[in-house]
């Protein structure tokens, strides 16, 4: 079986998909994997597949998002703030549907799945007549992105014949089920695995001393100055802590922070490696990130970008049942960051209620199970059963 993935525009998305491509590989099927992003071909390498070149690397991201240069204002209200979201994700992905119908030519893929916000990929495996398999990559609700994409590639799937996106022939669900919204479509289920890049270990990263560990993390994207600056005051108001903090972050970035702050531990580490070893992860509310320090019972402080209404959502929905405690950008540099460390470390509810949601990840079916579901579905299709 022959297997594309069509990962999105970050690399948090394609550890997301790692876990899912190794099991079909390791099941004996060939997969390659790609993104609407040419600077995630050297992460999709990283994490161990052959990655698949579908941009031009010339045309950066946000001249495909605004051809004139001029980016849009960002509407003020949530839910239209979300569908502009769908729409400039589906500008990225319609200009990468020339590349793969060349690709799929020269090597046909047998199933294409794709991450929420890869809206290529329904169309690709519509256009193939092959199933559809889409992705989650957190608890976010992707519903309000889907009518702004599906707006915007209007053209496309009226090429179809379609006036919207096919629903998917399985659509692969990581919620844990007593976080899912009441009117949440069928799924299949699946086990949160992380799959992020790894490193060479050094002690200190995968053991914990006798007291408290705090861990701090902004996302594995490129650290702007104002983000690093941000995590600068995150930081030195938790060092007042009497724990040890520890930032994973990227090697050049390492220096910097450890010059401005003493008594931190920085430099690039596996979140799969450092979230057990922590008493409470603090982050901006990053999906993987989360999904990550859930899956090892990790309660965690959140600090959404108040403009991005699906950050806001997740953070609420986890707050809403114990495991987190939710942060303003303004709260989190300042010493309220540190009272909600104090409050998470003292009052064993929060550790309870992630272990609980812990559980829940962890009974359900492997990737690997998953894979063998997926070879049914497409050996189905090969048999003419697909509606």
């Amino acid at each position: 079986m022959k297997v594309v993935i069509l990962t999105g525009p970050s690399p948090s998305t394609v550890f997301s998909h790692a876990p899912l491509g190794a099991a079909l590989r390791n099941a004996g099927h060939q997969v390659m994997m790609t993104s609407c992003m040419e600077e995630m071909i050297p992460i999709i390498v990283g994490v161990g597949f052959s990655a698949l070149p579908i941009t031009d690397p010339d045309l950066p991201a946000a001249k495909i998002i605004a051809p004139d240069g001029t980016m849009p204002q960002l509407p003020a209200e949530p839910i239209e703030r979300e569908r502009l979201t769908g729409r400039w994700y589906a500008r990225l992905e319609a200009v990468t549907l020339d590349a793969l119908l060349a690709f799929a030519q020269d090597w046909r893929p047998d199933v294409v799945i794709g991450g929420v916000n890869a809206y290529a990929a329904p169309l690709l495996a519509t256009r193939l007549g092959v199933p559809y398999v889409r992705q989650a990559w957190d608890i976010n609700d992707p519903r309000e992105m889907d009518l702004g994409a599906a707006e915007e590639l209007r053209e496309q799937l009226a090429e179809l014949g379609l006036d919207r996106f096919p629903d998917p022939d399985m659509m692969i669900e990581i919620t844990p089920p007593s976080l899912l919204p009441p009117d949440a479509a069928p799924a299949q289920m699946m086990r949160w695995i992380p799959g992020n890049s790894q490193c060479r270990l050094e002690p200190w990263m995968y053991t914990r001393g006798a007291g408290t560990r705090v861990g701090v993390t902004i996302g594995t994207g490129v650290i702007r100055h104002n983000e690093l600056d941000f995590l600068h005051e995150i930081v030195e108001h938790i060092t007042a802590l009497d724990a040890e903090v520890v930032v994973p972050v990227q090697d050049e970035a390492a220096p910097v922070l450890r010059e401005r702050v003493k008594n931190v531990r920085a430099g690039w580490i596996p979140l799969d490696v450092l979230a057990p070893t922590c008493d409470v992860l603090v982050h901006q509310t990053g999906g993987s990130t989360m999904m990550t320090a859930l899956s090892f019972g990790v309660p965690q402080i959140l600090i959404p970008d108040p403009g991005m209404w699906r950050q806001t959502e997740m953070a609420n929905r986890l707050a809403e049942v114990g495991a987190a405690i939710v942060l303003t950008p303004e709260e989190a540099a300042s010493d309220a960051i540190v009272k909600s460390c104090q409050e998470i470390i003292s009052n064993p509810a929060y550790a309870a209620a992630a272990a609980a949601l812990a559980r829940e990840i962890a009974a359900l079916p492997s990737p690997s199970e998953v894979a063998h579901r997926i070879e049914s579905l497409v050996h189905e299709a090969s048999r003419g059963g697909r509606d």
